[in-house]
């Protein structure tokens, strides 16, 4: 492969990465949006305790169809929990 070849796939490559890591940088924008408009939906909802259960069903279906990410939603989850009344002693 010659020179000229491998410097246009190495900016092919750099053009990727730059847009991979703007869909990411988007993407947790969008993550952090929703989960402040949650918060201030469950900080005022009148039935908390109900909710609480559901969300422990959803979040028990999505760690078991998605294992890989389980440890990455422990924090996530623990701070829901918080926000719906459950205490973390």
């Amino acid at each position: 492969m010659d020179s000229t070849k491998t410097q246009e796939m190495l900016e092919l490559h750099s053009q990727n990465i730059s847009g991979l890591m703007e869909n990411q940088l988007a993407l947790t924008a969008q993550v952090q949006v929703l989960q402040a408009a949650l918060a201030t939906l469950l900080l005022s909802h009148p039935d908390r305790a109900s909710l609480l259960g559901t969300f422990r069903q959803y979040m028990k279906i999505c760690k078991d169809s998605a294992p890989r990410l389980a440890g990455r939603m422990e924090s996530l989850e623990s701070g829901m929990l918080a926000l719906l009344g459950e205490r973390q002693d």
